[in-house]
């Protein structure tokens, strides 16, 4: 391995290593904080049928976030499979190493943003609002 991919498998180790970190303090926010205290606290005080459909929503919403950022920590934990194998940052389709400006966008990245545009085909690309 030359010093250059050395630096560069340095450099997306401590980018995952941030992003995994970012993630668990995330889903801990949302679960103990947002979740566990504020919103309970709120079930103590008499409402009516509005007020408590409101809160539940307010709940699942949250429990939706948590379970996003669950999968995103899947996610992470086969990306550090790719990296410790020595495919993290490798594009599945075409071979070649995905630009880091990518990977510190979408460290799940498996595909270059050429290959990805492939994958979704052009009536994606060409979908306007």
């Amino acid at each position: 391995m030359t010093q250059a991919d050395e630096t560069r498998e340095a450099r997306l180790r401590a980018l995952l290593l941030s992003e995994k970190r970012r993630l668990w303090n995330e889903l801990r926010i949302e679960l103990f904080e947002t979740l566990g205290v504020d919103l309970h606290k709120q079930y103590d005080i008499p409402q009516d049928i509005c007020d408590r459909g409101l809160l539940d929503l307010l709940e699942d919403t949250g429990l939706a976030v948590a379970d996003i950022r669950r999968q995103q920590l899947t996610q992470m934990d086969g990306t550090q499979a790719k990296l410790e194998g020595g495919s993290y940052g490798i594009c599945d389709d075409c071979g070649k190493e995905i630009d880091e400006a990518r990977l510190h966008v979408a460290p799940y990245a498996t595909c270059c943003v050429v290959c990805q545009q492939l994958r979704e085909g052009p009536e994606k690309l060409n979908m306007q609002y």
